[in-house]
C-alpha cells in the first residue's frame, strides 16, 4: 500500500508539472500569435493610411485595418483628404514607409491590446504637378518642387478584437520626433 501511494504521488506530481508547462506553452503561443497579428495589422494599416494621405486615393481600403469611428475623426486623414493637404499639388510615385514597434501587449483572454510605435516616411518620391509648377516656384523656389517631408511621430495604438479579428480603434499621438538620418 505504501509503495502504491508513493507511486501515485509521483505520477500526480509529474502530471501537475506537465499541465503547468503545457498551460505556459499555450499562453506563450497565443501571445506570440496575437503579437504577430497586431504587428502585421499596424504595419499594413499605417502604410495604407500614409498612401491615402500622400496620393488622396484608396480611402475605402482603410476599413480593413481601422474602425470606422476612428477613421471619421483621424486628424491626419482629415487633412490628407481635404483641400488643405500639403500633398495635393504633387504627383506621388512612391514612398518609403517605416513602422518601428516599441512595445506591444495583448493577453490571450482580452479583447483590447495596446502598442507603442514610431511611424516615419523618410523618402517620398514625387514631383509637383505641371499645372502648379509656376505658382510653386514663385511661392517657395526650388524647394517647393519636391513633396513636403512627413512628420515622424510616436503613437500609442489601441486595438480591439471583434469577431476574432483585430482592428485599430485609436491612434494617439504621443510626440513628434526629429528626423534622423
Amino acid at each position: 500500500m505504501r509503495i502504491l501511494r508513493r507511486f501515485l504521488n509521483f505520477i500526480a506530481s509529474r502530471m501537475f508539472v506537465l499541465t503547468v508547462v503545457c498551460a505556459l506553452l499555450i499562453i506563450a503561443f497565443c501571445l506570440a500569435m496575437n503579437t504577430a497579428n497586431i504587428w502585421v495589422l499596424i504595419s499594413d494599416g499605417l502604410d495604407a493610411r500614409a498612401g491615402v494621405v500622400l496620393t488622396g486615393e484608396g480611402a475605402e481600403t482603410l476599413t480593413r485595418y481601422f474602425r470606422q469611428e476612428y477613421l471619421n475623426q483621424d486628424p491626419v486623414l482629415q487633412v490628407g483628404l481635404s483641400d488643405a493637404s500639403p500633398y495635393r499639388d504633387y504627383e506621388i510615385r512612391g514612398y518609403d514607409h517605416r513602422v518601428r514597434m516599441v512595445s506591444v501587449w495583448a493577453w490571450p483572454w482580452e479583447d483590447v491590446a495596446r502598442a507603442e510605435i514610431v511611424e516615419s516616411v523618410p523618402a517620398i518620391d514625387g514631383t509637383i504637378r505641371s499645372s502648379r509648377r509656376e505658382a510653386a516656384l514663385a511661392a517657395g523656389g526650388e524647394d517647393r518642387l519636391s513633396p513636403p517631408k512627413w512628420s515622424t511621430a510616436r503613437y500609442r495604438v489601441t486595438l480591439v478584437r471583434s469577431a476574432g479579428r483585430w482592428m485599430i480603434s485609436n491612434l494617439q499621438l504621443i510626440e513628434q520626433l526629429e528626423e534622423t538620418k
